[in-house]
């Protein structure tokens, strides 16, 4: 009896044993799919800008070289092919969407290789750069890839120029459960810059402010779209090219004559960083469409105020600088050409198209009172 009841337990205990292993056998199977594997990914950051190009055809003569120089050194830090930092987001198309897997790395490098162990499925990867260098941008709703979005979190009405580039990039990524896979995604800069060149010579400025309306108050990185639907105005910065003139005396009286401009005074710059703004205008002036909107204050020695709002038809591109010049009138407003001669135009290129139709039209308002309590040093 004991022999047999011995027999049985054996019996018993082999097939519990049998069950446990072909049960665990299913549970390693099950979670296999979890498992990290190993992948190798390399980010590059893709510069396409028109930084030089802008330069030369705006300030390429060398009266221009002080401008140049304190614009070169606004933007030090924005038109780089560099980046500090990477922050890389997995959304799992298997999940809904639902963010699974997260790498932050720091890269100091315009491209950089990662090894990352990431579980097997179906991503797509969000990735921003610079955003540590920004902190008046953040990302929202990071855990739903479908609602991410770049986006300004100050409650300000008006919102400081960006001090650098940020970039962001899109990619979808199969990773399969066999390891040693290798991908590759590239950084693209979101943001874009504005610069605003006026020839002062007929009127003495006290104060300068520059706001930049129409631009974009956001940026939805997996569908590489921007958003307009909040009202940012954007706040343009002061450059002060004095410095940047070796003869002292020079910086009083800088003479430029051509059959473009003449002027006697060093020129006065403002400039933002920001989003950009739509490819196409909400409103029109004529038959011209306004994509955008500078407003310009401008204090004279008088005390008294001016305010030109200054339409702008043609789009601010991500990654691209744009240069507008413009002269001021002895009351303070803005106007797209030379108020005094001598000024020869260029033929158009298209007869039906103005010769320059970035600025499309001006509109001044003289003796403003709400500039507010700007006084940069000018």
């Amino acid at each position: 009896m004991n022999r047999t009841f011995h027999l049985r337990l054996c019996w018993i205990a082999a097939g519990l044993l049998t069950a446990f292993a072909l049960g665990s056998c299913a549970l390693i199977d099950e979670r296999q799919k979890d498992c990290p594997e190993e992948m190798s990914l390399t980010c590059t950051v893709n510069l396409v800008s028109n930084k030089e190009e802008e330069m030369n055809d705006k300030l390429g003569t060398l009266h221009d070289l002080p401008l140049r120089a304190a614009l070169e050194d606004y933007l030090s830090d924005v038109f780089v092919s560099s980046t500090r930092d990477v922050d890389m987001l997995f959304y799992d198309q298997r999940k809904r969407g639902k963010m699974t897997f997260r790498e932050s790395e720091v890269m100091d490098a315009e491209q950089r290789v990662f090894s990352l162990q990431v579980p097997a499925s179906d991503y797509r990867v969000a990735g921003v750069s610079n955003l540590t260098a920004v902190p008046v941008l953040s990302l929202q709703d990071e855990e739903d890839g479908y609602a991410l979005a770049l986006t300004h979190k100050t409650s300000r009405s008006v919102v400081p120029s960006h001090p650098s580039a940020v970039y962001a990039a899109r990619q979808r990524m199969l990773v399969r459960d066999r390891g040693d896979q290798t991908f590759g995604i590239q950084f693209h800069m979101a943001n874009a810059a504005a610069a605003l060149a006026l020839n002062c010579d007929s009127c003495e400025v006290r104060n300068l402010r520059a706001t930049f309306t129409g631009l974009a108050d956001s940026f939805r990185i997996l569908d590489s779209a921007y958003s307009f639907d909040q009202h940012i105005v954007m706040e343009a910065d002061v450059i002060d090219a004095r410095p940047y003139v070796d003869d002292s005396e020079e910086a009083e009286r800088f003479i430029y004559d051509t059959f473009w401009e003449r002027w006697t005074k060093l020129p006065l710059m403002v400039c933002t960083v920001g989003f950009p703004s739509p490819n196409v205008g909400s409103a029109v002036i004529g038959t011209y469409p306004i994509v955008w909107t500078i407003e310009l204050y401008v204090t004279l020695a008088d005390g008294s105020t001016t305010r030109s709002d200054i339409y702008i038809g043609r789009p601010l591109e991500a990654g691209r600088l744009m240069i507008i010049k413009g002269w001021l009138t002895e009351n303070g407003g803005f106007m797209a050409t030379p108020p005094h001669p001598p000024y020869v135009p260029p033929p158009p290129v298209d007869p039906d198209q103005p010769a320059d139709s970035t600025v499309v039209g001006v509109s001044v308002v003289l003796n403003w009172n709400n500039a507010g309590n700007y006084n940069p040093y000018l």
